[in-house]
Parts: structure tokens; sequence; C-alpha cells
């Protein structure tokens, strides 16, 4: 695999699952955009204490990581759940939308927002909505397949981990695990045939996924010139994150 091909794809690919909005108006974006922002910046920090030579547990990280988006949406850390301090990330968003330049669009967090309402950690072995369905949780998943130096069978279980925090349907938790093994065979510059997995999902969960697998592939950035241009300020926490991510995962 193609580590460096690999690291390079993640500014392209978050670029590519923003909205675009006329400047100056409020972006419309869906609840999970932000929380895939979220758990990147808790990918992140686990390859950080990695680097470091530190242990870190991933499921914690990436729970930790959407408790930081649940507090973004809903103003306040689930009862009885730990409150980690901001991070970069969470903390450009959360200017965004204290100044009302972020509009979230309705019930596109609902089902994530409900799995981590009760405070506790969950496990694959029990998951938080066993029978929830809801794909959109797909769209969080995606930036676990741009993670370089893991094998795949780590990066499905971290897929696996990653669903079972909010939702837990085995097809759901499957689905996950084949997308991020396709992502990262498209950044590394393989083949992957995603028209199945595309097919699967429901709108507006396909396109979102759509146009990041299509940059995963290119490694194509956002048209500037296009005449919706992708939002400015969000673009900024987006290039701020991908700059620190290729500098975490530089080879040493």
């Amino acid at each position: 695999m193609n580590d460096a091909l690999v690291i390079s794809r993640l500014r392209p690919v978050l670029l590519a699952g923003l909205p675009r909005s006329s400047p100056g108006t409020a972006v419309p974006i869906h609840g999970e955009t932000l929380h895939q922002l979220c758990l990147t910046e808790g990918l992140l920090e686990l390859l950080d204490f990695t680097r470091h030579g530190s242990a870190a547990d991933p499921l914690a990280c990436m729970w930790l990581a959407s408790l930081r988006w649940y507090k973004l949406l809903h103003g306040s850390f689930p009862l009885n759940a730990p409150q980690p301090p901001q991070q970069l990330v969470d903390h450009g968003l959360t200017v965004l939308k204290g100044a009302g330049a972020l509009h979230i669009l309705p019930g596109t967090a609902d089902a994530s927002l409900r799995g981590l309402a009760s405070g506790d950690m969950a496990y694959p072995s029990s998951p938080a909505q066993p029978q929830e369905t809801a794909d959109a949780v797909l769209i969080r998943i995606l930036p676990i397949g741009l993670v370089p130096y893991i094998e795949d069978q780590m990066r499905r279980s971290w897929a696996e981990q990653a669903v079972a925090l909010t939702h837990g349907h085995p097809n759901v938790g499957e689905t996950a695990q084949q997308l991020v093994t396709a992502v990262h065979r498209l950044a590394a510059g393989e083949h992957s045939d995603t028209a199945d997995l595309l097919d699967r999902m429901s709108s507006p969960t396909a396109e979102i996924i759509a146009a990041q697998l299509s940059a995963a592939k290119t490694g194509q950035l956002p048209d500037p010139e296009a005449d919706l241009p992708v939002s400015d300020l969000l673009s900024v926490v987006v290039e701020d994150l991908a700059d620190r991510w290729e500098t975490v995962t530089a080879p040493r």
C-alpha cells in the first residue's frame, strides 16, 4: 500500500464532503459531516499518541471525539459522560455555529445523538442501538479508511467499533467495514468497485460518500470557480486538520 498517497488524500476527501453555499449565507450541513470532522480529530489524537510511543485505545479516542460532537450539536455533554476538553476542530466548529454560520440539516444527527445520550461507551458486543439501521453513520466512518500504516483487519475492526458507539445493526456494521476497505484501496491507487456499496445507501448519504470516494481516487480538490463554492470558513477548519494530519502521519 502507498501510505504517502493515502495520507495526501485526507484533504481532498474531507473537502469533497463539505456542502456548497452562497458566500455570506449559513452553510446547510449534514450532522454526520460535522461528526466526520470530529472523528478525524479523534483519529489524529490516536495517531499522535502512537507516534510518541504512548498506548491509546482506539475505541475510547473515537468515543471522546463523538462526545465532543454531541456537545457541539446539543450544547452539553450527555449526563454522566466524560467531558473531554475541546480540540481544534470542535472549537472551530463551535465558533462557526455560535456565529450562525452553520445550519445543521434537520434530522441528520438524530440517530447518533440518541446512541450517545446514555453517556456510556458502547462496544461491538453491546452496541448502543442494535436495531438502528440509519446509514448516515457511514459518513462519519469514512476517514478510518485513510489511516495509514495499519492492516485492513484493524481498519475494519475500528469501523465496527465506531458504528457500535451509536448504532449496531449487523448490516450497517458490515457495510461500514466494506466502505473503509474500499476507501483505502482507492486512496492507495488501487481498484475498488464501489457501485454495490453506494446502491445500498439512502440519499443524501450516497451522494456525500460518492463525492468523497471520487476524491479518494483522484485526489482532486474542489473547483474554486464553481457556482456555489465550498464555505471558506469550513475550509479553514478542514485545511488546518489536514495540515496537522500530514504532520503527525509523516514518515519518521
